[in-house]
C-alpha cells in the first residue's frame, strides 16, 4: 500500500470546505499546497506525524476558519518562498510550533488563535519573514512569537499573553517591527 499526504494540491486554483482530514500515516502531511491558490475553509485537520498543512513550492493558498490541531509536528508549516494568508483559525495542540515559517516564505496571519503548543505559538527561522495582525498568541510552552536566524517579521495589534516563557523573542540576527501590541503576563 502506497501512502501519502491526504490531500495533495499541485494546480492553479481550487476550494476545499467543510470536511473533517485526519493524517494518520508517517512521514507525509495531512494537506500538502505545492502550488497556486488553494482556498481552504471551515475544516478540521490534524496529523499523526508531519505538520498538519504543508506550504510550498511558491503556494499562496488561503485557510479559513479551520480547526488545525494536534499534530505529531508544527500546524502549519511555511517555506521555499510560499505566501499565503491564514484567517480566523483556532491553531492549537501541537507538539512542535503551531507555525513554522522559514526558506522565503512570507505568510500573512489575521485573527487566528494560535495556542496551547508544546513549543512556540509562531516560530520564525532560517530566512523567514511573515505579518501578523490582529491574532491572539497564547498558552504556548516557549515563546508565543519566536524571530531567529536572519529572518524580519511585523506584528501589529497582537494579543500575545500567558506563554510560559516569553512574548516575543528575537535573538540570533533575526529582526522584528512591533506596531501596537497586547504583551503580557509570559
Amino acid at each position: 500500500v502506497e501512502r501519502t499526504n491526504v490531500i495533495r494540491f499541485q494546480t492553479t486554483m481550487g476550494r476545499i470546505a467543510n470536511l473533517t482530514l485526519r493524517q494518520r500515516d508517517d512521514n507525509w502531511f495531512c494537506v500538502n499546497i505545492a502550488q497556486g491558490r488553494l482556498e481552504l475553509e471551515d475544516c478540521d485537520i490534524t496529523s499523526q506525524n508531519r505538520a498538519c498543512v504543508g506550504i510550498h513550492g511558491g503556494a499562496d493558498p488561503r485557510l479559513r476558519r479551520n480547526r488545525i490541531h494536534n499534530s505529531k509536528e508544527t500546524g502549519v508549516h511555511f517555506y521555499e518562498n510560499s505566501q499565503g494568508t491564514l484567517e480566523d483559525n483556532d491553531i492549537f495542540g501541537h507538539a512542535s510550533s503551531g507555525l513554522g515559517i522559514r526558506r522565503g516564505a512570507a505568510p500573512m496571519l489575521r485573527r487566528n488563535r494560535i495556542r496551547d503548543n508544546q513549543r512556540n505559538g509562531v516560530f520564525v527561522y532560517d530566512d523567514g519573514l511573515g505579518t501578523l495582525e490582529d491574532n491572539e498568541i497564547f498558552g504556548n510552552t516557549f515563546a508565543g512569537v519566536s524571530i531567529t536566524s536572519k529572518t524580519n517579521s511585523i506584528l501589529r495589534r497582537n494579543r500575545i499573553h500567558d506563554n510560559k516563557q516569553n512574548g516575543v523573542f528575537v535573538y540570533e540576527e533575526g529582526q522584528c517591527t512591533l506596531e501596537d501590541n497586547d504583551i503580557f503576563s509570559n
